[in-house]
């Protein structure tokens, strides 16, 4: 799991309204229809929204608490319209807070994992799985559907895996780049001809214009590989394009989060996994 910055989420919570905006703009829904769309809901999810709290837990272990995650994560769940509180305590007593309060769902994230933990039905949900789905999703609502077209997913760690399966289940052509060879011939015997390898990004990007940017690796993506066509959704932290290709490609053709889409994603995952 990428480590985050303070500065990455800090300014979460006071740029909820507008980010709703700018993701209507480039997908036509917010970042709960997103997150609905990625995981096929149909109906409406308010009211179990509003009934449902969420215990975020603050985990000091390993590197320790990032200034402002919680409070990013916090901010999400209740612009989603859930109940969501920070528990007073931390770690295991953290856990013992929730377990002893009213808590439906668990968030909690170390330096190796993001979950929630819905407590009724044990249920677990991992951010870097409802990341990958929900980028993909928030992709094929901005392209008006990527089934038949072609994608490239860069890097295929948990999110780019989560990724490759989503278009793969929703049809798409994917082509996939790693730098690590080991793990494309995992991917290559797993997925067989279903996926193309590519040896580089720029040849990856010979074959699509639509990107999945899965990386944890800035500057990957330079200014003479943007077309006018060129259409990004980067989960990987931080943002894989230098600053001149971010000034190259249409703004409505980039959608890049620190935590919004995944967060709200696994909301809905917790609580909608198992029918009620």
């Amino acid at each position: 799991m990428t480590r985050l910055m303070p500065e990455q989420v800090q300014q979460i919570p006071m740029n909820l309204q507008n980010y709703d905006v700018e993701l209507m703009q480039k997908t036509g829904t917010s970042m709960l229809g997103i997150a609905k769309h990625a995981l096929s809901i149909k109906y409406n999810v308010t009211t179990i929204l509003s009934k449902s709290t969420s215990a975020i837990i603050p985990i000091t272990t390993g590197e320790g608490i990032i200034p402002g995650f919680t409070e990013a994560v916090l901010s999400i769940l209740i612009h989603i319209g859930m109940d969501a509180y920070i528990t007073k305590k931390t770690d295991v007593r953290g856990f013992a807070e929730a377990l002893s309060g009213q808590a439906d769902v668990i968030f909690a994230a170390d330096d190796y994992s993001f979950n929630a933990i819905n407590l009724r039905t044990r249920y677990v949900s991992d951010n870097s799985v409802c990341t990958g789905k929900a980028y993909v999703a928030a992709l094929d609502l901005a392209v008006k559907g990527i089934k038949g077209k072609t994608v490239l997913v860069i890097g295929y760690g948990p999110v780019g895996q989560a990724a490759t399966i989503e278009l793969l289940d929703r049809r798409a052509n994917v082509v996939l780049y790693d730098i690590d060879k080991v793990k494309m011939g995992y991917a290559k015997r797993e997925f067989k001809d279903r996926i193309h390898i590519v040896h580089s990004i720029k040849e990856g990007m010979w074959y699509a214009n639509l990107i999945v940017d899965a990386t944890p690796v800035p500057d990957i993506i330079s200014e003479d590989m943007i077309t006018e066509d060129t259409f990004v959704v980067a989960p990987g932290i931080p943002l894989g394009l230098t600053s001149k290709a971010v000034k190259k490609i249409t703004s409505e053709h980039l959608i890049h989060d620190s935590l919004e889409l995944g967060v709200a994603t696994m909301a809905l995952d917790v609580l909608f996994s198992q029918d009620f």
